[in-house]
């Protein structure tokens, strides 16, 4: 084969098919102009309102420019960046506007698809930029105000802030409130004069340290608990303090009404791109309408009101002290004594001045005001009438400062500031102020663009919140996105003295919030600063990186006090900080022990500092800022570890993992997070070249840190000690909301995915621990499976923190409301499509299938390299990097080597690290451009139809001439796996050939020519099966079950009986399930107060179900399996068992959930929704929607205040093909009953009341048993049903189709283009015909099977001969024979066709090459058929590469987990050995096949019976007007073994034999079996130390032979013979493989024509799968052969026994090594 690169496959691939691709690249000088060109998703209206349609503009990063000339070390990558000021590209839409209107036109218009140009003056060439992703003008819109309530605070009101102050909106009617806060508005902490304050910390803890750790190395924890419960804890006093809300902004209108009944168009929404509120109504032919925002640059809080109308704005307005607290969720039940305040005024505004009463710190706020009306002042407020606007003015200072030497004070005097601050706000024009507002902001958040697909909806964000669904949800989720941004822009912003996000961000409406609203440390503070970098705010990190840095101050005495490490005369030798802090120092553990203890929350902190550098690359930040904080953190851990002997670690000791267990050693959260710390110093230390000693002295503790460790059941362990018999449970929960053990896989870089090991413990963890928790638990998680590369269980997560922990307002909830979860999923979907924490940059590594078309611009990879994607089918298609401050670039995307790359326009040749690693250096400003990435399978679906079929469905490659589909049955029986693959060019594929009993997966991998991409990700295509829910009408239960409702359960419902209360009869307790199929499966609730069950089906007793676990509750668990069935109907009975086994808490008590019927081939069904077009409705039907509905969505008729005639009209006409219909609804008690006709007959009537709880889902009815054709049923209100239920509400159907039938399919041999034959080898079981469509050819050619031996050919009525189930067919001439172009086969039977498999022409063997033994092939004169099966030997969790396979337990034919004792039988099913469906009881069908009584060929007698055929399909970018181009492979390295003494030798590519050293083998030549002669030979690749390894991809095997070969066989594991493919070349056998095991090579027998005399000899029946396990092995081969051959045998020949042959060769390669091994 010739060796030419995948590139140029790809890029010739390209070309030839994307014509629209050629098109816009030729007309666009832009970079990224095809990035942008086609890709226009619209905007949901609700959370994202999309402005008018934009023509592309450009824009300049000047800000950007100027830091860049400005310096060249001190780099401020994260410089606001002008993203709004538009360079014009579209003279009609610009040039006739004024110049001061261009912000205005910015802000209110961000729908541009902005593409970046930056001038480089120190480059000859203007350098062209990013292109960027369409911006969303996003909305968070509601249609009704605020609950005045702190409920209403917290769930309804809307947020804005400007990172010192936040405030809420309430968006009244008839009044307003506006509740405001100032971060640094705390209490506690010490007075401005105290001398004695030192963060909380008692003295010489330190002292009772070595004995808790002798204590705990000697096993004694109960000592060690009491001794740290007592010394390593910090005081619970005032001085610890907690975050106050400040004051309120009220205003009642004296003019307006109160209450929404009074006023039309009301609406409240939050801009989150241009950050400001508004809120609108109409009222008495009036509209009014107010905006507020909180600026940065002005530093103030603006609330501008307007009227349109007669009403003028006539208010009064208060500016006052919030001294609430929460009391049973209202917060006007109490109020607080911390502050103390006054309140004066003027006719220009309010001042407010107060004290902290327990520290001393000062406030003020003052609100001032601009009006056209009258202003009255009064002594606490202000009266404006007359008004046509009014705009409000807030500003607010305390006199804390960031420095603790001065006690957190500064001199400042705070009346004057906060008015000045407020008259230079008030000198501006309103709208100039805002503008200045929007652009400060839009500089940092427009930076991020995203787009994910998503269709509109006009839902206010309440109703999209409640109605999301994770298929549909995208626009919400994009939303969700870029409000974490929002909200961090908000909260953080970097000034003097500015404070970090806190545990409510920078809001707070009472002065008891929860948790203080401090800032916790063990999780919460650090997932607050996650997204900032990745998402392009790396400034807002900034007040957390100066609050850690002074927080070491207080910290060092907290090291002193509690670890013995004392800093003097201005050393930093360490500081110490637990799981709870303040604005004032507060360094000391918590005042309990079991939550209080986090020696390891300095070194997590140091992750979020160290990011800043490894995202910025700032140098000088570095080396002044980062490494001292870093340099003194790695001093204090290198002096507190301690040396664990019994371990051989250094470890943190005590620890305490948050917040979970109890006190051990040196456990997974401490380690992982010193271990971070140690990386990431030595790395800063050794790139600065500073402090060496200290470098090696870390270094020796790091290497012994060993933090990672799998307990026996294979998760990542928590506890060091878990696995010891002495460790008790103590304290620990399965479902913990923390996942400490895991912090080193985010957002550590303790994993990666070259180590599967740990990263299938890591999954194994997260399963274990569940999907439950809070929302910043469920945030958490998204983050960890991103990092584990999987986007699905990602996604999963991220919709269950929207369903359930998301306030209205879209604030995460803990309950209560936390912040940090907001920040949480906007890092976890920053993960989901960026990732760059293991040296090198994965685009899209965790991408979801709900987001399969998307793009992003502007996320930071570490490096400071700005990420542009867009992508369709999960596959990019354009990838940029802009290079902010130079060095390498590494990219790892799967074949991201053979993409064009472009630096600033002009084509490059990178550095090719590994497969799918490339690297590149860039200087500051260069672009980097990925274009024509090569695609590959990405959206592989496999659904079961029924028990013969799978319907596989997957995305388009571009340019991939077909696909191979690779089939494996499931199995755990440790053999290898039944293999069979399809070669198709289509990506709807129906694989007909299954067995029903079997389940199986798919995968699929795109061919470029003979070229492959990656293997898709595996589909299961699980054994069919029909659910059955506990409420479906066909269920009889007995009086003593009764129902219960729980959201978490299939349908919502379920059915229990209980005997501990009532004495009820067998009949009571009994449930009669019928079902037609052959198994069902019981699925219910497990738990420890649950017991046994009887099972009975048809009457006999099949075993026991157990429902008791002493685990957690299991919901929706399988109970039992029951297989084996005939299929056929049968009866299920489950009934409680009145004895149980006594334990924990079990009682006689059952739950059942759903049913799974395992139908075996089964009738398909077709699911058909209420809204399927072929539904006709009368007008009485509306719609509703609700998410637990089947598609969310329902038709409902109501006819009970309407006239008679409108019966008529509440009639549904359904259309269906098939042989029966099933009808789901609803069901309630206000529902009536529905009249029907079939095909015109009146047909019982339907009744969807019930007087139980609503069904949802519900099942209506059911007319079955109809002919196979097409239907029509109509469904119309029952007039005469009672008063108020003449409704009726219909949700599904599901359309019963004719019994499934299995259809194999044929397989095309390879060819050449200049082949005469194509070798077909047929399909097994039943068939009719074969159709082959030839490219060029009108017709296809259509052979109708006559026999096993013989086919007929349509037209010429050729007979053609099968021999071993191959036939050769003539290729006719006008076959198009272009290299790429494909020959297409499939099957009939009857109206069935199968999917077409297809046969790919390649290039003929170079002419230079006939001087060279032309190969052969046991099939004649065709080349050898190469099979590509990848190996699955690469790391777990590899972006984009294959999955391991997956291991599925076998079924039983008893319930799970009842017999306890006995193992299940094993096994060994061939695949169809015998016909499908005869397995049993049932009768294979009857095939009328027609009957040649005439001579065959005979035309004109015989006219052959027609065969329905569909059109030749069009293999994929084929037309017979493109040649194809050249297919070539990569070079790679060739490696030959040779073993001298045999002969043997082994050729293959470096890779695959990577590791292996030499070849060893033995042979056994010239043996004789039933007349045949053969070599064997037993051959095993070696490795430097003599072991045996397998290649890790296939290899050439060249075996000598003596002559005419007839077959080659490899002896599998299972003592299978399998026949190889192979070649005969230079006296030599070929064949390729990847496992070496023993072969033989046979030679064709002298007399193979003779006959066979006629002996009688007893073989098996089904002696297609040959397994000799437990045959005997002589000692002598010899021996068997002669005995065998010469006693009992017949002559060899044609007619002879071939399979006995194969048996008795596979007995022979058994024992002959052995024999040959012991002489050896």
């Amino acid at each position: 084969m010739k060796e030419v690169s995948m590139e140029k496959i790809w890029r010739e691939k390209s070309c030839r098919y994307s014509i629209r691709k050629l098109t816009v690249g030729t007309a666009s000088v832009l970079l990224g102009a095809v990035f942008l060109a086609s890709h226009t998703v619209s905007a949901d209206t609700i959370e994202v309102k999309q402005n008018e349609p934009a023509l592309e503009k450009t824009t300049v990063k000047t800000d950007t420019v100027t830091k860049a000339s400005e310096s060249t070390e001190h780099t401020q990558p994260n410089e606001p960046i002008d993203h709004t000021k538009p360079v014009l590209a579209d003279n009609s839409a610009s040039e006739s506007k004024p110049a001061e209107d261009d912000i205005t036109s910015a802000t209110t218009n961000q729908a541009s698809t902005e593409a970046i140009v930056k001038p480089n003056e120190n480059k000859e060439a203007e350098k062209q930029e990013l292109p960027v992703t369409k911006q969303n003008n996003y909305q968070l819109n509601y249609d009704r105000p605020t609950a005045p309530s702190y409920d209403g605070w917290e769930k309804q009101a809307l947020p804005v802030g400007n990172g010192e102050m936040g405030a809420k909106v309430f968006g009244l009617i008839g009044e307003e409130r506006i509740q405001y806060n100032e971060k640094t508005l705390w209490s506690g902490g010490p007075r401005p004069d105290s001398t004695d304050y030192n963060g909380g910390n008692y003295q010489e803890r330190y002292k009772i340290l070595a004995e808790i750790r002798k204590a705990l190395e000697d096993g004694d924890r109960q000592k060690a608990k009491q001794l740290a419960e007592q010394n390593l804890v910090g005081p619970n006093n005032p001085q610890y303090g907690r975050y106050l809300a400040f004051g309120d902004i009220s205003m009642v209108f004296t003019n307006q009404k109160k209450g929404l009944e009074n006023v039309t168009d009301y609406h409240r929404s939050l801009d989150i791109t241009e950050a400001t509120t508004t809120t609108s109504y109409t009222q008495d032919g009036t509209t009014f309408k107010r905006e507020t925002f909180s600026s940065y640059p002005d530093d103030v809080t603006v609330t501008h009101l307007t009227q349109k109308g007669d009403k003028k704005l006539d208010f009064t307005v208060w500016n006052s002290l919030t001294e609430d607290l929460i009391a049973n969720g209202d917060y006007s039940a109490e109020y607080s004594n911390y502050k103390s305040g006054h309140v004066t005024t003027d006719p220009n505004g309010i001042l407010l001045k107060g004290t902290v009463k327990d520290n001393g710190l000062k406030f003020a706020s003052y609100l001032g005001i601009k009006t056209d009306g009258k202003v009255t002042v009064h002594d606490d407020s202000l009266t404006v009438t007359g008004a046509n606007y009014a705009t409000l003015y807030l500003s607010a200072k305390t006199n804390f400062a960031q420095n603790p030497k001065t006690n957190y004070r500064k001199e400042i005097d705070l009346e004057k500031t906060v008015k000045n601050i407020v008259e230079v706000a008030k000198a501006k024009d309103y709208e100039a102020l805002k503008q200045d507002h929007i652009k400060d902001y839009q500089s940092l958040f427009n930076r991020v663009k995203l787009n994910l697909g998503g269709n509109n909806s006009n839902l206010t964000t309440k109703e999209a919140l409640r109605t999301y669904t994770p298929t549909k949800g995208q626009k919400l989720e994009e939303l969700f996105f870029q409000y974490g941004r929002y909200l961090l822009i908000s909260s953080s912003r970097d000034r003097k003295d500015a404070l970090p996000a806190n545990l409510q961000g920078v809001w707070n409406a009472v002065d008891n919030p929860p948790w203080n609203a401090d800032y916790h440390l063990n999780v919460n503070l650090q997932m607050n600063y996650w997204p900032a970098y990745m998402s392009n705010l790396a400034e807002t990190a900034k007040p957390m990186i100066n609050y850690i840095d002074d927080m070491r101050f207080y910290g060092r005495i907290a090291a002193k006090e509690y670890a013995g490490i004392e800093s003097k005369d201005g050393q930093e030798n360490g500081w110490l900080v637990h799981t709870q802090a303040t604005p004032f120092g507060w360094t000391t553990p918590g005042w309990n022990y079991y939550w209080g203890w986090s020696p390891a929350a300095n070194a997590w902190m140091m992750q979020n500092v160290y990011d800043y550098y490894k995202f910025t690359k700032d140098e000088t930040y570095l080396k002044e800022k980062i490494y001292p904080m870093l340099k003194e953190t790695a001093k204090f851990w290198n002096s507190f570890l301690h040396y664990d002997k019994s371990s051989d670690r250094w470890v943190s000791s005590p620890s305490y993992s948050p917040e979970h267990g109890t006190i051990t050693i040196g456990n997974t959260f401490d380690q992982s997070l010193v271990w971070q710390l140690f990386h990431d110093y030595m790395e800063a230390a050794n790139h600065l070249h500073v402090d060496q000693d200290l470098v090696t002295e870390v270094k020796n503790k790091f290497d012994k840190l060993k933090p990672l460790h799998i307990n026996k059941e294979g998760r990542i362990k928590e506890w060091y000690e878990e696995d010891s018999p002495q460790f008790t449970n103590e304290g620990i929960e399965k479902h913990h909301r923390h996942v400490s053990n895991l912090v080193g896989l985010f957002p550590g870089t303790l994993f990666n995915k070259d180590q599967a090991e740990y990263l299938e413990a890591a999954r194994a963890t997260l399963n274990h621990r569940g999907d439950g928790g809070t929302g910043w638990s469920k945030a958490n998680k998204i983050n960890l499976w991103a990092r584990l590369l999987d986007g699905n269980r990602a996604h999963r997560l991220l919709a269950e923190q929207l369903k359930y922990s998301t306030l209205e307002n879209l604030w995460d909830t803990h309950a209560p409301f936390q912040i940090d979860g907001n920040f949480g999923a906007t890092s976890g979907i920053s993960e989901m499509l960026l990732q760059s924490h293991t040296g090198y940059i994965s685009p899209l590594p965790a991408l979801p299938d709900v987001w399969k078309d998307g793009q992003v611009s502007g996320l930071i990879a570490r490096g400071n390299f700005e990420v542009n994607m867009k992508w369709k089918d999960k596959n990019l298609q354009n990838l940029s990097f802009l290079s902010n401050v130079g060095g390498d670039l590494v990219v790892d995307y799967p074949n991201i080597e053979a993409s064009q790359i472009k630096v600033n326009g002009k084509p490059v040749k990178a550095t090719v690290l590994k497969n799918n690693r490339i690297q590149l250096a860039t200087q500051k400003g260069d672009v980097v451009s990925f274009e024509q990435v090569p695609g590959r399978v990405t959206l592989l679906t496999a659904a079961r139809q029924n028990g013969l079929a799978a319907e596989l469905n997957f995305n388009q490659v571009d340019g991939a001439t077909n696909y191979i589909i690779r089939r494996e049955v499931k199995n755990d029986s440790g053999q290898a796996p039944v293999i069979k693959e399809f070669v198709t060019n289509q990506t709807h594929f129906i694989d007909s050939s299954l067995d029903p009993k079997l389940a199986y997966t798919y995968t699929v991998k795109a061919m470029f020519g003979d070229v492959s991409t990656q293997v898709s990700e595996k589909a299961n295509a699980e054994t069919y099966s029909e659910v059955m829910d506990d409420r479906d009408s066909r269920i009889q239960y007995g009086a003593g079950f009764g129902s219960w409702t729980d959201s978490e359960l299939y349908r919502g419902t379920e059915k229990y009986a209980d005997l501990s209360y009532y004495d009820y009869s067998d009949e009571d307790i009994t449930a009669t399930i019928p079902f037609t199929g052959v198994g069902i499966e019981v699925y219910g609730q497990k738990s420890s107060d649950l017991g046994l069950a009887t099972a009975k089906i048809d009457g006999k007793e099949v075993g026991e179900l157990d429902f008791h676990t002493a685990g957690e509750t299991e919901k929706s668990s399988l109970i039992g399996r029951f297989t084996g069935l005939s299929e056929k109907p049968h009866t299920l009975t489950i009934s409680v068992k009145r004895t149980n086994k006594g334990r924990d808490n079990e009682g006689s008590r059952i739950i059942l959930d759903y049913f799974k019927i395992l139908s075996g081939k089964g009738r398909t069904i077709e699911k058909m929704d209420d809204r399927d077009p072929r539904i006709q409705y009368g007008s009485q039907f509306k719609n509703w929607s609700d998410p637990e509905l089947y598609e969310a969505t329902e038709k409902y008729a109501d006819i009970n205040n309407n006239s008679s005639s409108a019966a008529s009209e509440s009639q549904a006409t359904i259309s269906f093909t098939g042989t029966g219909i099933r009808i789901y609804g609803l069901k309630t008690s206000e529902l009536g009953k529905a009249l029907v006709t079939l095909d015109g007959k009146e047909m019982p009537s339907l009744d969807f009341y019930t007087s139980e709880a609503t069904e949802k889902r519900a099942f209506i009815g059911e007319f079955t048993n109809l002919t196979d054709g097409p239907h029509t049923l109509t469904l119309r209100v029952d007039p005469n049903s009672p008063e108020g239920r003449k409704k009726i509400s219909l949700d599904s159907f599901d359309i019963i189709k004719s019994p499934a039938i299995g259809l194999d399919l044929p397989s095309i041999a390879p060819l050449k283009t200049n082949d005469k034959t194509v070798s077909l080898t047929l399909p097994t079981g039943d068939w009719e015909a074969i159709a082959i469509n030839f490219p060029g050819v009108k017709d296809p050619l259509v052979l109708r099977k006559v026999d096993d031996h013989h086919l007929l050919t349509t037209g010429d009525q050729t007979v053609l001969s099968v021999q071993e189930n191959q036939v050769q067919i003539p290729i006719p001439d006008k076959t198009n024979r272009k290299v790429g172009n494909m020959i297409e086969a499939y099957s009939i039977q009857g109206n069935t066709t199968s999917s077409p498999v297809v046969g790919i022409f390649t290039p003929n063997v170079d002419d230079n090459q006939n001087d060279t033994e032309q190969a052969t092939t046991s099939k004649g004169n065709e080349p050898a058929p190469t099979v590509e099966i990848p190996e699955y030997t690469n790391p777990i969790g590899t972006a984009g590469q294959e999955q391991p396979p997956v291991v599925n337990i076998p079924e039983y034919t008893k319930p799970i987990g009842t017999a306890g004792q006995e193992q299940p039988p094993v096994v060994n099913i061939p695949e169809y050995t015998k016909p499908i469906g005869t397995a049993g009881q049932e009768q294979p069908p009857v095939v009328n096949v027609p009957e040649y009584t005439q001579p065959i060929a005979t035309t004109e007698h015989v006219k052959p019976s027609e065969v329905n055929t569909p059109k030749p399909n069009q293999p994929i970018g084929i037309n017979n007007n493109q040649s194809p181009s050249t297919l070539s492979v990569p070079k790679t390295q060739t490696r030959v073994l040779k073993d001298e003494k045999t002969g043997v030798e082994i050729i293959g590519d470096s890779n695959n034999l990577e590791g292996i050293l030499y070849v060893s083998s033995k042979k056994v030549l010239a043996q004789e079996l039933f007349g045949k002669t053969y070599d064997a030979y037993d051959i095993q690749l070696k490795n430097q130390s003599n072991s045996n390894m397998q290649p890790k991809g296939p290899v050439l095997v060249r075996l000598p032979i003596s002559s005419q070969v007839e077959n080659v066989y490899y002896l599998s594991p299972t003592k299978e013979l399998e026949a190889l493919d192979f070649t005969v070349r230079d006296g030599m056998a070929e064949f390729t493989t990847s496992h070496f095991s023993t072969y033989a090579v046979v030679y064709q027998s002298s007399h193979s024509q003779e006959t066979t005399p006629d002996k009688t000899i007893e073989t098996h029946s089904e002696p297609t799968s040959i397994n000799l396990e437990q045959a005997s092995t002589t000692d002598s081969p010899t021996q068997l052969e002669n005995t065998h051959h010469k006693e009992q045998l017949p002559e060899t020949g044609e007619s002879s026994n071939p399979l006995l042959f194969l048996a008795g060769l596979s007995l022979a390669l058994t024992s002959i090594f052995l024999l040959k091994n012991k002489k050896d």
